[in-house]
């Protein structure tokens, strides 16, 4: 490893942020090329790009070689990728069945739709209303990722991941009573 690529790492450990803007001009388009070529849509590539480089900045992980690090941002990029294909992967599964089971007329179809809209709205309310910590582990939930995962991205053990994703159930339950019956089905 050279002297530049050594002091590279270093001040990325040591949350420089200078060196986050040459991170960004080094590695963001190729990242969000690659992650194209997993999810063929540039915005959610870009979004996943940002989600590591977030997570490298508020994480405290030490990077011990520019190889490695370079390594595990592809790595962390593929599995965000994976991520979101996982996701949209059951949203489809979700709608799929939604269709399945409407049957029903225009209007009956978009009265279902506001419903859901309304029912979307509150729930979404409810999550900004969580504690911080609680609603950041639960939104990661939301977006499919693994307790190891979210573990990881906020340096937590995954008992933590566990008990704030238990927590925010039970605070749902008690905020949306019947309404949250109508999201888990």
């Amino acid at each position: 490893m050279n002297q530049i690529e050594k002091e590279f790492i270093e001040q990325i450990n040591q949350k420089q942020a200078g060196v986050y803007r040459d991170l960004f001009r080094m590695f963001y388009r190729y990242l969000v090329l690659y992650a194209m070529r997993y999810v063929q849509l540039q915005e959610p590539a870009e979004d996943i790009v940002q989600e590591v480089f977030v997570g490298i900045w508020k994480g405290n992980r030490e990077y011990n070689s520019f190889y490695g690090f370079r390594a595990f941002l592809y790595e962390s990029v593929r599995n965000g990728c994976l991520n979101y294909l996982k996701h949209k992967k059951q949203e489809q599964r979700y709608w799929e069945y939604v269709k399945s089971i409407e049957g029903g007329g225009a209007a009956e179809n978009e009265n279902y739709a506001l419903i859901r809209e309304e029912v979307y709205r509150q729930l979404y309310q409810v999550i900004e209303e969580l504690p911080e910590g609680c609603r950041k582990v639960f939104e990661q939930h939301l977006a499919g990722k693994k307790n190891e995962e979210i573990a990881q991205l906020f340096q937590i053990s995954v008992g933590t991941v566990k008990s704030q994703k238990k927590k925010a159930v039970r605070i749902l339950r008690e905020r949306l009573g019947n309404l949250y019956l109508l999201m888990v089905l």
